[in-house]
């Protein structure tokens, strides 16, 4: 589930009007001295991602603050009470796991249709919520995703296209997640590693069998934008090429072989409103050009005080999901160019062995370089004197951008 980050618009408005005052002064002054903004007030609001699914499986439950202006992030809501009721009196409870405000079901289960669910929530400082009641949406099934490529304005690059199709008409309102899992490959390889015998001065070295694999690794990450679509205004209730991700071709991600894996959440009217509402409002790159919306309302309230505000939806919704692989040399070939790289700067190097053993011995104790070999040669005054040829440890491990163990869904 994205992650929201939101805070109290209507206290921004103020403080926008105070930077606009600045930077006035500023173009009229030539003021160049930095200043720190920080917010004169400030209303903490509990912010909730809740959204449970047909699938079964342990449902889980996000719970957190809004945070102010000059803070890194949002603070989790923690020893939170979280349940699901279901119209039948079903009740099904969540317990916050290893990471802090989020809540998992304590068993397993799944949406069903026909069947209305509220979430309640108590707070550690007993402060009570509650969702309006919502029904599971009809579900649709993604007909085909693929990967084809394209051109965007910065160039060329594959685009992720989904077609989907409901013969009924009755879904129309639908949003997007995608978690993609790329494979890392090392420029560099030595099966070798350079190690200090003696880690201080005078440093000594021995080279040794390498003890792990560090030329191929994988990294998975989740989507973070707001991905929605209608079909409103088409004859049909049908998207077809819908452009979920467009990925540039010199996106090191795809340099070798890439997977992504595309959720798609039927969503009602009043979800797919707060999804295309916040999506207005966070969408522009900068503060100062993002239109200031106030409080976005969302379907929980406060039992406990009417006027507190909260921000957040809760949803039920019928997901399907498709995954796909393909490979860089699938659509691009040498006329195009490189493809993109992890590593920069890839230099290889000898670094100088003085009679303490430095610079060599503290680039190896702080892991900035990787052995690649015995240095033959003279040496010159652009790669150095040294006895070992070595490279920027990205160059070499894998692991500085992922892991070098597979997924189980992995495929060659």
């Amino acid at each position: 589930m994205m992650k929201m980050r939101l805070r109290h618009k209507n206290l921004r408005l103020k403080n926008i009007t105070i930077i606009l005052v600045f930077l006035t002064a500023l173009f009229f002054y030539g003021c160049v001295e930095e200043i720190d903004f920080e917010t004169e007030t400030f209303e903490s609001a509990l912010v909730v991602e809740a959204t449970i699914t047909d699938i079964n499986e342990q449902q889980n439950i996000k719970l957190s603050r809004t945070f102010q202006f000059e803070e890194d992030g949002p603070t989790p809501e923690s020893n939170a009470q979280v349940s699901i009721i279901d119209e039948t009196g079903g009740k099904y409870n969540f317990v916050e796991s290893e990471e802090s405000g989020t809540y998992v079901s304590t068993t397993a289960f799944a949406a069903v249709a026909n069947h209305s669910y509220q979430l309640k929530i108590t707070t550690a400082n007993g402060r009570n919520y509650e969702s309006t009641p919502v029904h599971l949406p009809q579900g649709v099934q993604i007909d085909n995703l693929s990967a084809e490529r394209g051109t965007s304005t910065n160039g060329s690059g594959v685009s992720i296209l989904l077609d989907s199709y409901n013969p009924e008409g009755t879904s129309n309102y639908y949003r997007f997640e995608y978690e993609e899992t790329y494979k890392i490959v090392s420029p560099y390889d030595s099966n070798k590693d350079l190690i200090l015998v003696n880690d201080t001065p005078p440093y000594t070295f021995d080279i040794v069998p390498k003890t792990r694999e560090e030329k191929v690794c994988y990294n998975t990450k989740p989507s973070t934008e707001i991905i929605i679509a209608n079909t409103n205004s088409l004859t049909e209730d049908r998207l077809s090429s819908f452009e979920v991700k467009f990925i540039d071709r010199e996106n090191p991600i795809i340099s070798k072989r890439y997977s992504i894996l595309v959720k798609e959440y039927v969503l009602s009217f009043e979800s797919y409103t707060f999804y295309e509402t916040l999506k207005s409002f966070s969408g522009s790159e900068s503060l100062f050009s993002q239109v200031q919306p106030g409080f976005i309302p969302g379907n929980i309230t406060s039992v406990t005080n009417e006027d507190e505000k909260v921000i957040g939806i809760f949803e039920a919704t019928p997901v399907s999901s498709k995954r796909i692989f393909f490979n860089y040399i699938d659509f691009f070939n040498s006329d195009d160019g490189e493809p993109g790289s992890f590593a920069e700067d890839c230099m290889i190097s000898r670094p100088d062995v003085i009679p303490d053993g430095r610079p060599l011995g503290t680039l190896i104790k702080i892991g900035s370089v990787k052995f690649l070999g015995v240095a033959t040669g003279p040496g010159d005054f652009t790669t150095g004197f040294g006895p070992y040829n070595v490279v920027p440890t990205p160059c070499m491990d894998c692991n500085v951008f992922g892991t070098n163990v597979a997924p189980d869904f992995w495929e060659e």
